[in-house]
């Protein structure tokens, strides 16, 4: 009976997990959009703007998207913020807008959750031009509750918008 009794508690466990590693991430490029998980790919967009004005249009993207940027290295080409928390909305939207992290009795977890985001861009030269990788990573944690986290899955909407409003900050 007991043996029983812990097969059906074990079949009744939650489907989160404690501290797991949040590798999702989408790359916007010239095609589109493609969601990956944590492999490395080379997927890139190439832009006609010398990489240092291309990172600070990309800065002043962030400002528009109202995500302060923390991560700001010349040297790398790197610009963004590795940890920052949204909930609710984002850049005037609905968080659910830019990310999947599931649904929950109260609607889209990524809607009535904390979120915690990694947002960075990378750019490098190319040319006369840059190259942009924008890598997104999330995770959701009711705050509510001690279930641990959900990871996000981007649906690649945050990196495109990102890189438009770039684009318009340095006249492209």
């Amino acid at each position: 009976v007991a043996v029983a009794a812990m097969a059906s508690l074990g079949a009744c466990s939650s489907a989160t997990t404690q501290g797991a590693a949040h590798n999702n991430r989408a790359i916007a490029t010239g095609s589109g959009v493609r969601q990956t998980d944590a492999t490395q790919t080379s997927d890139a967009t190439t832009v006609n703007t010398p990489p240092a004005a291309m990172m600070s249009g990309l800065s002043a993207a962030y400002a528009d998207l109202g995500i302060e940027v923390k991560l700001w290295n010349p040297q790398t080409g790197e610009v963004g913020n590795r940890n920052f928390t949204k909930m609710y909305r984002l850049a005037g939207r609905p968080v659910s807008d830019y990310l999947g992290c599931g649904t929950t009795t109260t609607g889209q977890a990524a809607d009535n959750y904390r979120i915690t985001m990694s947002l960075v861009s990378r750019v490098t030269p190319n040319g006369s031009g840059s190259k942009v990788e924008t890598t997104l990573t999330a995770y959701a944690e009711d705050i509510s509750s001690s279930k641990g986290t959900l990871s996000c899955l981007t649906l690649g909407t945050l990196e495109q918008r990102l890189q438009q409003l770039a684009l318009r900050h340095v006249g492209v």
